[in-house]
């Protein structure tokens, strides 16, 4: 009876060192197979990762040239902005010199080629195409933040160049009510497209009350116009800088505009 119970006693020893075994086998298999899982898991992500980071780069790249292209041709407009309003306010100096004169020293055909170059204007219109579709599709995160920071501060600039010559604009319309009674318009149309005068010439400022209206109206646009160039020379600056960080983060080549 005894032997029988040490018997038992032992089997049960026995069972017990075997489940105990098959329990660490079963951890020890559980654990690698959690980490074999793991490992795929996180093998798959960092594939993943530098899939997506491969794409945006190219994509970036891409993107960067298109930027670079609108940015050239910005930087050709506002070269011939600057030099067009440079030029008008030599002119327009000139034009109220002239205004300050005895009246009878003026020179009638003078007087209107002024009053065309007061009403010329440089339509700069902006090429940001690129930018306006990388803000909207959300691809500005594929660029570096220090990148992003000034293509946001070109494009801020921008918004106050192109608000500065509607400021400009304005003010040379607020003068147009008092010039149709002073001249004759289709003189200052025949002038302005290169054609040769076939109209009346005549100027009808007849009092200083008058004269000194016109004379403020004239340096007013000077002045907003004189504003309008600054942000002009501001943007170009940023367009410089951006497109030389372009070409140096992308090491990109686009023969730069005269």
């Amino acid at each position: 009876m005894e032997e029988n119970q040490v018997s038992e006693n032992e089997k049960d020893l026995s069972n017990k060192e075997v489940i105990s075994s098959l329990k660490k086998k079963n951890w020890k298999s559980y654990f690698k197979e959690f980490f074999m899982l793991f490992l795929a898991i996180s093998l798959g992500f960092f594939v993943e990762n530098q899939r997506e980071a491969y794409v945006e780069n190219k994509s970036a790249k891409v993107l960067a040239q298109s930027m670079l292209e609108d940015l050239e041709q910005d930087k050709k407009a506002l070269h011939e902005g600057i030099r067009f309003m440079e030029e008008k306010d030599q002119n327009m100096d000139k034009f109220l010199r002239m205004l300050h004169a005895p009246g009878a020293d003026w020179d009638t055909v003078a007087f209107y080629k002024s009053m065309t170059m007061v009403f010329s204007t440089f339509p700069f219109s902006p090429t940001d195409g690129t930018y306006s579709q990388m803000k909207s599709s959300g691809t500005l995160r594929y660029f570096d933040q220090r990148l992003v920071n000034q293509m946001n501060a070109y494009d801020n600039q921008l918004k106050k160049t192109v608000f500065r010559d509607e400021l400009v604009e304005k003010a040379e319309w607020e003068l147009v009510p008092l010039a149709a009674t002073l001249i004759n318009f289709e003189v200052t149309g025949e002038l302005r497209f290169n054609k040769p005068i076939t109209k009346e010439t005549y100027i009808k400022i007849r009092d200083e009350d008058t004269l000194d209206l016109f004379i403020n109206k004239v340096v007013t646009v000077r002045t907003m116009m004189g504003r309008s160039l600054q942000e002009y020379k501001v943007l170009l600056l940023l367009n410089g800088d951006l497109i030389q960080e372009l070409k140096d983060e992308y090491r990109l080549n686009y023969a730069d505009n005269p």
